[in-house]
């Protein structure tokens, strides 16, 4: 029969991809719901991949990805973030970050399984879970708090059963960045009941306001049962690329390797050689395009403060923002259709975030200052037709 498994009927339509085919053929549209930067990739790291082409680069590589690449990550990971990775055991290259999501879920998750999720999440985190048969456990945290991780929270939502935590720090879809007392939070109750943690690090270089990033896989006693995930789409702007990394001990990368050998067989050649050069050549692009989105953040907060009974919390990460629009519309999915089609704006439903995000749109201001003006423009206009 041409059905699909039963395993994917468990999981939900993106609703970031829902709205993006919503507003497909409309024009004089604002795009706040992808998060993508706006930049092209770095010219010293596209010169790379043309080189690289140019001299024959174009065949399968090391599974896990080349030597010299996987040593490049791992000087990185120890230098900025404190992570101690061998090269040869600990460092898998994946395509994409999104990538390793799956593998982790499939490779850490049995049927009946348990995995605790930081509410509000990213989609993947929820519907990776699923795939694998496991069950996602949403752990809200209240906004009202400023997201903090307390551990009566998280272990309330503990059983037998569970396995692992999702983290994504900085958080898509709030900006929010988790402190090290949160993540000390977090390393104790994995230490204590035998948890591996998941942590989504792919925002860390797009911080604000002074803001320390802090890996969890750093902390003590978490080396061996954190698996750190991060890549090169954000940073140095190269979604397209579909190149990242995941950083784990021997036992847990061992597994990880396993499936990434079935699932992309080896990451891309080309993007393996640009990626070293990302990580290896000079850091001030990056500095130049977080410079840029702390300028779009300013206004888009600013224009979000001079709009009354609309709660938000600051950002201090990633290029999101996420206002709760409940005093306006209490679905979330019905006022971004409406902003939409009334406004040519398009927004991400929060509840596509997990069940806090009900009520809340996730504003990206990952495109320019021109745009994000204007999106924010038509956002107050029509807040006031509907006052």
């Amino acid at each position: 029969m041409l059905e699909g498994s039963n395993r994917v009927s468990l999981i939900k339509p993106s609703a970031i991809r829902r709205m993006l085919e919503l507003s497909a053929g409309m024009k004089n549209v604002i795009h706040f719901e992808q998060g993508e930067p706006d930049f092209t990739t770095p010219k010293h790291i596209i010169d790379a991949a043309v080189e690289a082409a140019q001299k024959g680069y174009t065949h399968y590589t090391e599974i896990d990805g080349i030597l010299e690449l996987r040593q490049a990550i791992a000087e990185k990971l120890e230098k900025d973030n404190g992570v101690d990775a061998d090269p040869q055991t600990d460092v898998t290259v994946t395509s994409g970050s999104q990538e390793a999501m799956l593998i982790a879920a499939l490779g850490f998750l049995n049927s009946g399984d348990e995995a605790l999720i930081l509410d509000p999440y990213y989609p993947a985190c929820f519907e990776d879970t699923l795939l694998a048969e496991a069950k996602p456990v949403p752990v809200p945290l209240d906004e009202r708090n400023n997201y903090r991780i307390e551990t009566e929270t998280l272990e309330k939502e503990i059983t037998q059963r569970t396995k692992m935590i999702w983290l994504c720090n900085p958080s898509n879809p709030t900006g929010h960045v988790f402190s090290k007392q949160d993540l000390e939070t977090i390393a104790d109750v994995a230490q204590k009941h035998d948890l591996i943690v998941f942590a989504d690090e792919i925002y860390e270089k797009i911080v604000y306001d002074d803001t320390r990033h802090v890996s969890i896989g750093s902390l003590p006693n978490m080396e061996n049962r954190t698996v750190t995930v991060n890549g090169f789409s954000k940073a140095y702007a190269m979604t397209g690329w579909r190149i990242g990394y995941v950083a784990a001990g021997k036992k847990l990368s061992a597994i990880l390797r396993k499936l990434h050998y079935y699932a992309v067989l080896c990451p891309n050649a080309i993007s393996q050689k640009a990626a070293v050069t990302a990580l290896t050549g000079p850091q001030n692009c990056v500095k130049e395009m977080v410079t840029e989105y702390s300028r779009r953040r300013v206004l888009v907060l600013q224009e979000l403060d001079r709009i009354k009974s609309l709660p938000y919390t600051k950002p201090k990460g990633a290029f999101y923002v996420f206002p709760d629009f409940s005093n306006f519309e209490k679905s979330d999915e019905i006022f971004a259709t409406k902003l939409l089609k009334e406004a040519g704006v398009v927004t991400a439903p929060g509840s596509g975030f997990g069940k806090t995000g009900e009520g809340h749109l996730r504003i990206s201001y990952s495109i320019s200052h021109e745009q994000v003006k204007e999106g924010m423009k038509r956002i107050k206009t029509f807040l006031t037709r509907k006052a």
